[in-house]
């Protein structure tokens, strides 16, 4: 597929691109309650526990997209 860019007049070409969306699991609300008191006593508590689950664990903050984005080969353009 191929169209023309709006810019130059060039050739565009589609291509797939990946990217992270970063997801947040408490709100603001959390940590202005909850958040500020409890994970700092929770690090000194269980120090050695969490350094192991964080390693261990995936990371579940980071969900990866795939969007397809029209690109011109003369100027750069996106669309």
């Amino acid at each position: 597929m191929r169209n023309t860019c709006p810019r130059c007049g060039g050739t565009m070409n589609f291509q797939a691109t990946t990217y992270a969306k970063n997801r947040s699991r408490h709100g603001p609300v959390y940590w202005l309650l909850i958040g500020w008191w409890l994970h700092p006593v929770l690090w000194i508590v269980f120090t050695l526990p969490m350094l192991i689950w964080r390693i261990i664990a995936p990371n579940r903050k980071q969900k990866v997209r795939t969007k397809t984005v029209a690109v011109c080969q003369n100027c750069g353009y996106t669309r």
